[in-house]
């Protein structure tokens, strides 16, 4: 209890926005969008589940207030009707490397009462600077199914993780340093790739994690005393549907990690999310990679010419820092919903009780729609995204990530119970 009333004292001094790196994009690009953005009579269309959640993910500095975003249901004559109340929850995941491209922010839409079965909704989201026209009013339309999502489907987690490609080369893993614009630098890095395979259901999302990053002595040991065992969001992803009954693709999404130090053990988590945004899935399962040293004498021939290694630097203590938070923005309220809502407990959701609803018409979509992967690999490239996941703590909303990580011994992933 004490920690908890720790956390509420100290999140009432956090400000309502605060931006993390101040280089990045200065507009707003609106990367991918869950349900897609096709029209609602469109084959590849999915129909969304009536208790669902929608999600926009955007790059850019933003702190929506509620004349920006809109949920509506459809008129018959096509006209924007009935307001939906819903509460927006925003959250920006880390960046582990200084003035790297930060992560899309991600916008969860979640409508206070259930919306109707096979009814037709609109979304309108309005950056105040978008970097493209077509961003300037961002509409979704889409098709409700004939009943909520039901019970929620397995999830293995993370599969693997690898380095993105040889160490060497313009396109190799290892990234030199960019000076280019002084007052932006950006260290040496790595690029790895994080594998998992998604679930054949467009409105889960997922949240990839960096769970720990230990060092090792020239004996390849463990340094416990240097290990960082904070689990660290990192990007939002989103859904996937089997569209040709192929299969859903696997995805591998790049994650830049700092080139210091060198050798260490990096651990990955890919966790999957409901309609609340609740890690319900995944977070058993890690993945990690061994980083050894790459420069002088270890550089991997195989990889690189001898010219090259002679090019590869030592890792640079100065160059490494701390995980850089994301933008900071408070929830809100659209149509008199409750920015404040609690989320619920797993089980304890307002439908709970009806039993495993499902999909009632037995199709998958409930109407017959043919559901779409929704984005393909989702990440939107440089801007994934967000000020990262939430982490439940039994207050009814969410905590501010840099907040959480003060409080470390209190918020280890393994207490997000899976539901």
């Amino acid at each position: 209890m004490n920690r908890l009333m720790a956390v509420v004292a100290l999140g009432a001094l956090w400000p309502a926005a605060a931006i993390g790196q101040t280089c990045g994009p200065t507009q707003q690009t609106i990367g991918w969008s869950q349900p897609n953005k096709v029209p609602i009579s469109d084959d590849n269309a999915v129909r969304w589940p009536t208790d669902g959640s929608f999600r926009v993910a955007y790059s850019g500095p933003w702190c929506p207030d509620d004349s920006q975003i809109e949920l509506v249901k459809i008129a018959e004559d096509g006209s924007n009707g009935e307001v939906i109340p819903s509460q927006v929850r925003i959250y920006t995941p880390f960046t582990l490397v200084t003035n790297a491209p930060e992560a899309l922010t991600l916008l969860e839409i979640d409508p206070e009462p259930e919306l109707e079965a096979r009814a037709d909704y609109r979304i309108l989201v309005r950056p105040p600077d978008p970097a493209l026209v077509a961003n300037e009013e961002f509409v979704i339309e889409l098709r409700t199914q004939g009943g909520p999502a039901g019970a929620f489907p397995d999830f293995e987690g993370v599969r693997n993780v690898e380095l993105d490609g040889p160490v060497c080369g313009e396109t190799g893993s290892l990234q030199r340093a960019d000076n280019n614009n002084p007052a932006c630098p950006v260290p040496n890095l790595l690029r790895l790739l994080v594998s998992f395979q998604p679930i054949d259901r467009a409105d889960v999302a997922y949240i990839i994690y960096r769970v720990s990053s230990t060092p090792l002595d020239d004996a390849g040991a463990p340094i416990e005393d240097m290990a960082d065992s904070t689990p660290i969001p990192l990007e939002f992803q989103n859904g996937a549907r089997d569209l040709f009954g192929t299969g859903v693709p696997l995805r591998q999404v790049r994650v830049p990690v700092p080139y210091h130090p060198l050798p260490r053990v990096d651990c990955f988590s890919v966790r999957a999310l409901d309609e609340y945004g609740r890690e319900r899935r995944g977070s058993d399962a890690e993945a990690c990679i061994t980083l050894n040293r790459i420069h002088g004498e270890d550089c991997p021939l195989d990889q690189c010419t001898e010219m090259q290694c002679m090019g590869i630097p030592e890792p640079n203590p100065f160059e490494a820092g701390a995980p850089v938070p994301g933008q900071m923005c408070d929830n809100i309220g659209l149509g008199g919903g409750d920015p404040d809502r609690p989320i619920p407990p797993v089980g304890e959701e307002p439908d709970a009780m009806v039993p495993d609803a499902g999909l009632p018409d037995g199709g998958p979509d409930g109407d017959g729609g043919v559901g779409a992967e929704e984005g393909g690999s989702g990440g939107g490239g440089g801007g994934a995204g967000p000020l990262g996941c939430r982490v439940d703590l039994g207050l009814g909303g969410s905590a501010p990530w840099p907040l959480l990580l003060l409080l470390l011994p209190a918020l280890r992933r393994r207490r997000h119970p899976e539901g």
